[in-house]
């Protein structure tokens, strides 16, 4: 075989190469891309649902208690899950937190189950078994997110 149809024949197959390593270079980046893209979905989720009419099965949060309830959200179904606790009055089971309280405490919420218990025992009186904090050092203490 001469060496002009050699080169014929191997075209085909390096061209084939090339496609594949950028086939490979773009799986290879949208898997490295996934977090951030399913990260900004959780996001805007949270500040969907959180800016909503109560109405509309919203929280009924202003744009800018939304904004900061949401952002950096992992998780926006135990965000909005934990603030709907937080700011509950406490006859219907909840915190009963003011929303800026509630805000506080749940933004970047991972674990709702771990906030609350936290909250519980932290704003609980000494003599009643818990640490007897006030309501902002409670909330301090048991929130998930870096303190600002």
């Amino acid at each position: 075989m001469s060496g002009y149809a050699r080169l014929r024949l191997l075209k085909p197959i390096q061209k084939a190469k090339l496609d594949m390593k950028h086939m490979l270079e773009i799986v290879l980046l949208l898997v490295l891309l996934n977090p951030f893209t399913s990260s900004a979905t959780e996001v805007t989720d949270c500040f969907d649902k959180a800016y909503a009419h109560s109405d509309n099965g919203g929280l009924g949060l202003n744009r800018g208690q939304a904004i900061e309830l949401c952002n950096g959200a992992k998780n926006a179904t135990e965000v909005l899950v934990c603030y709907a606790i937080a700011w509950q009055h406490p006859d219907k089971n909840g915190l009963g937190l003011n929303r800026g309280q509630a805000i506080r405490l749940c933004k970047r919420a991972t674990n709702t189950e771990e906030i609350v218990e936290c909250f519980l025992k932290a704003w609980t009186h000494k003599d009643d078994g818990g640490m007897g904090l006030h309501l902002g050092g409670a909330v301090d203490l048991c929130k998930q997110s870096p303190m600002e």
